[in-house]
């Protein structure tokens, strides 16, 4: 996740970075990919898609809502399936890692102009121990003081607020609309900085006939 992150950081918008989302991307992330004898890849499938079932209603006929089983259950009665499961995660993730590697190591890492290695050197000497330590932290917890962070978020909030005022009153004299715009919206700030971000929704709704009156 960090090395596609590090490759394209606007999935995001378009696909995300699960396992499913990169292991499908045969026209992005996967292409080109040595990926062995049979040149093909299986993505990722989700547990949904595999051990899904339809929850049943309190008359005892299936529901249009899809749950799925405990894992303990499914390791039980499912075992084949599951076992099946779990190595092809582990395929797709070894797949996955040896094609953005070759993506990063094909792209230089350049730091004021002057080419430090490759991008895969980077994510070796920043990214893997960021990623070590996030782990170490989710296992392992991290002792926090509450009355304190209560106090600092306060004044994190007023900050926050006032750091967003001053960029839209600085935006609003370069485009006067710039004053009514949300600053935590990626694509209010491409459209101001870049232009040329299109409205699918807007041209949807022209295409079918519907304008909306401000």
């Amino acid at each position: 996740m960090h090395m596609a992150r590090l490759w394209d950081s606007s999935r995001r918008m378009s696909g995300g970075y699960s396992l499913e989302a990169l292991t499908s991307d045969s026209k992005g992330i996967m292409s080109g990919a040595n990926l062995g004898p049979n040149k093909e890849l299986i993505g990722k499938v989700s547990m949904k898609n595999i051990f899904g079932r339809k929850k049943l209603k309190k008359d005892g006929t299936e529901g249009k809502v899809v749950v799925i089983p405990p894992v303990e259950e499914l390791q039980r009665v499912e075992k084949i399936t599951w076992i099946c499961y779990s190595a092809l995660d582990s395929i797709s993730t070894l797949k996955l890692y040896e094609r953005l590697q070759c993506k990063l190591w094909n792209r230089e890492w350049k730091f004021n102009g002057v080419t430090k290695g490759t991008l895969f050197d980077f994510y070796e000497q920043y990214w893997c121990p960021f990623g070590e330590l996030l782990v170490k932290m989710e296992t392992e917890g991290v002792l926090v003081d509450r009355p304190y962070l209560n106090e600092i978020e306060k004044v994190a909030k007023f900050e926050q607020q006032r750091a967003a005022d001053r960029f839209r009153n600085w935006a609003s004299k370069l485009c006067p609309d710039a004053k009514f715009m949300n600053v935590g919206s990626d694509t209010q700030l491409r459209q101001l900085f870049f232009g040329g971000t299109y409205n699918r929704a807007a041209i949807f709704l022209g295409k079918m006939g519907v304008f909306i009156v401000h």
